[in-house]
């Protein structure tokens, strides 16, 4: 006879899930949005972190717009002493496009490391989380992101403005040789053209409206391919389009204003205008048809 079996004990089963943090919703959305309510944002995250802002303003204008100033000006100097000693030399025009196309490189670089960081202090000082420099420098992993994401850019722009140049060029200049002159050209299709890009302003600004975002949703979202970033800043854009014009004016007019103090004001008032339209960013988003953000680069990290 058997003995009994016992009864066995239960396999333990999986643990608990953890689930995924959630993306703290922005106190503003796309449907009681007020200008009011954005400035009141903006100026609260201005005061509150001023000085972390006039600090990387600095380092942005000596390093994001130094290093290439400094570049362009050592070869600029270079190429007039050369060609102050005779004809510039087959090899020397060679070296010479290949420091122009190094230096737009970095340019490139830096303007990636710089922009995205700006915005991404922007975000993270809109939602109140502690600030330092060392934000400035947390998209570095995107930088190839923004490079594809302004070859994108200049293709799109070049298809938007190159079909009326060429039916000006077509129906008022015709015909031309490397020895007609530029003058020649301009008298002839200059009025043309200006009407033609008159007429078709409004669809510019309406394309230009759309790609409003593309750099935000880039330093925002973790998760944005450059092209997703595109169209995530489209549908945002979608229905609030006169918004985004007034609140880019206003943004605008802060930054100019602050310009004509001797430029120095710019330190203190391009970061506000920086955080105004990012609220209006991060207003819009909240309700939009875009899918949760990933941000690991700009909230989810202690500085």
């Amino acid at each position: 006879m058997e003995p009994p079996h016992e009864p066995h004990a239960p396999e333990p089963g999986p643990g608990p899930i953890e689930p995924r943090p959630a993306v703290p919703g922005f106190a503003l959305t796309r449907s009681s949005v007020t200008l009011t309510d954005l400035l009141s944002k903006a100026s609260s995250a201005w005061s509150r972190d001023l000085m972390t802002w006039v600090l990387a303003m600095l380092l942005y204008w000596l390093l994001g717009l130094g290093i290439p100033f400094a570049l362009s000006f050592v070869w600029t100097i270079v190429a007039a002493f050369q060609q102050g000693s005779g004809e510039p030399s087959a090899t020397f025009s060679t070296v010479s496009v290949i420091v122009q196309v190094l230096t737009y490189a970095i340019q490139l670089v830096l303007s990636a490391v710089f922009s995205l960081g700006l915005w991404a202090m922007a975000v993270r000082g809109l939602y109140g989380r502690p600030m330092s420099v060392g934000v400035l420098f947390s998209q570095l992993s995107k930088i190839w992101k923004y490079i594809l994401q302004s070859l994108a850019g200049m293709l799109g722009a070049l298809l938007l403005i190159l079909p009326p140049v060429v039916i000006v060029f077509l129906m008022f200049v015709g015909p031309v040789d490397l020895d007609t002159p530029m003058s020649e050209i301009v008298d002839d299709a200059g009025r043309p053209f200006a009407i033609a890009i008159g007429v078709l302003l409004p669809v510019y600004v309406y394309v230009l409206t759309g790609f409003a975002f593309w750099r935000l949703e880039l330093a925002f979202n973790d998760d944005a391919g450059p092209i997703e970033a595109i169209v995530f800043s489209w549908r945002i854009a979608r229905g609030r389009r006169w918004r985004i014009i007034g609140v880019w004016l206003i943004a605008a007019l802060i930054a100019l204003g602050s310009a004509t103090l001797c430029g120095i004001g710019l330190l203190f008032g391009a970061p506000l205008a920086s955080l105004l339209f990012g609220a209006l960013y991060l207003a819009l988003r909240e309700g939009a048809d875009v899918p949760p953000a990933n941000t690991g680069t700009t909230l989810g990290r202690d500085y």
